[in-house]
């Protein structure tokens, strides 16, 4: 009996840590379940061209939405990477937006953007805008900070800080 107790306790012991490792290799992988994340709050921005762009309308799309600012060194640094990962994976359904959070008129967002030369779209608003699409997403402030968004518009993962175009892509790939 006694014997029968300490092997039925080792297999349910086995049985948590197989169970514990596989939901932990999941989430790791970018598979968490959906009823543990988040649906990215909607708004509407507009673009540097005018365009009214709804973030809903993106669904079925993978969106990385970047917070940042023209006056921003990380975010600057960060430009060229989200360059060449809207460049190589648009193609596969892969939309960067840029939320810019200056308090510029539209041509001078644009100067920098060409200046720059920035590929992906830009977004911009009005501070009331802003605040709201801001206080939507809990945003506390730091630049750059970026949305993971996955094709159905749950938030994957939230980036503080200027990151690598490898980094990106180790959330992104998995979620193709």
């Amino acid at each position: 009996m006694l014997m029968r107790n300490k092997t039925m306790i080792t297999v349910i012991t086995a049985a948590v840590i197989l169970v514990s490792s596989a939901l932990a290799f999941t989430i790791q992988q970018g598979q968490e379940p959906k009823e543990k994340l988040s649906l990215a709050p909607d708004f509407t921005l507009r673009s540097l061209d005018g365009e009214r762009i709804k973030l809903s309308s993106l669904r079925g799309k993978l969106v990385l939405l970047n917070f940042w600012a023209t006056w921003c060194g990380p975010c600057r640094r960060e430009i060229p990477d989200l360059n060449r990962i809207y460049e190589s994976y648009r193609d596969r359904g892969v939309v960067i937006l840029g939320v810019s959070w200056d308090e510029l008129q539209v041509e001078q967002i644009k100067k920098f953007v060409t200046n720059y030369k920035v590929t992906y779209p830009v977004l911009h608003g009005t501070q009331s805008e802003l605040s709201q699409v801001g206080r939507a997403y809990a945003w506390q402030g730091y630049l750059p900070t970026t949305y993971l968004i996955d094709r159905e518009g749950y938030v994957r993962d939230v980036y503080i800080g200027a990151r690598s175009e490898r980094f990106f892509l180790k959330g992104i790939e998995p979620l193709l």
